[in-house]
């Protein structure tokens, strides 16, 4: 972990603490309604959606997504020739294996877990570099893993925001999860990606959410706090995209 401190402007931490509250606030992403919307609430009636953050760790998980969206609305500067890229390098049979260290350009403390690496190809691009025995670059490649702008917005009108129940994280805030996994053969198209955000996306894999598609709908199987019986559930948005074909002529 890395300490930050300082002291900002007035205006420049007022414009901080409206980013922080929109996507803090519990009705963060509600936007205009004309029918009353109330808070999801588990198959159970429950309405704790287990978000154990502290409010720490909710400011530092809502940084990451500013700096995130920042970084993916191309109007920042280029650096070296490219938009502001975060690098993160790790051998190929780390990477396969799911086991090892990682290495973030720019965090010189030390190694990273190698999901880390999982994590950032997940949302981003993935770049080989081949190397002979004397350090020689020898070969390059890049995988169509990216999700394009207009997959991206097919997904966001689907979804509507972070699938996960409970979430508040607006669609265009969000990030997009491949389901099945790219480095298992996981397809970059429309029927295998769901929006998630920052902090759902980075910890799926140490929780009980779980995530399938079905005939290219997502679907959601949660923990037993929240579903004694853990069945599949559409995601609210896809239910009611559901409901509203059903009723068309």
């Amino acid at each position: 972990m890395y300490p930050v401190s300082g002291a900002l402007l007035p205006e420049v931490y007022a414009q901080w603490q409206r980013l922080n509250d929109a996507l803090l606030s519990p009705r963060a992403g509600a936007g205009v309604c004309f029918e009353d919307t109330p808070e999801p609430e588990s198959p159970n009636g429950g309405a704790d959606h287990g978000d154990d953050r502290t409010r720490a760790q909710k400011l530092h998980d809502a940084l990451a997504t500013i700096l995130t969206v920042a970084a993916r609305g191309g109007e920042l500067p280029d650096l070296g020739g490219a938009a502001p890229t975060l690098l993160v390098t790790v051998t190929a049979a780390d990477y396969a294996a799911g086991t090892g260290f990682a290495h973030v350009d720019g965090a010189d403390d030390g190694p990273v877990p190698v999901r880390v690496a999982a994590q950032t190809g997940c949302a981003g691009g993935i770049q080989r570099v081949l190397f002979d025995e004397r350090g020689r670059i020898v070969g390059l490649g890049t995988s169509a893993r990216i999700f394009n702008a207009l997959q991206r917005r097919a997904i966001i009108a689907r979804d509507g925001g972070c699938i996960v129940p409970g979430c508040t994280i607006p669609a265009t805030w969000c990030e997009i999860h491949h389901v099945n996994e790219h480095a298992a053969g996981g397809a970059t198209h429309t029927d295998n990606g769901v929006a998630l955000c920052w902090h759902h996306h980075r910890t799926l894999h140490l929780s009980h959410w779980q995530i399938r598609m079905r005939h290219g709908v997502p679907e959601i199987r949660g923990p037993a706090w929240w579903d004694d019986h853990r069945d599949w559930h559409p995601t609210s948005a896809a239910r009611r995209r559901m409901l509203a074909n059903r009723a068309s002529p």
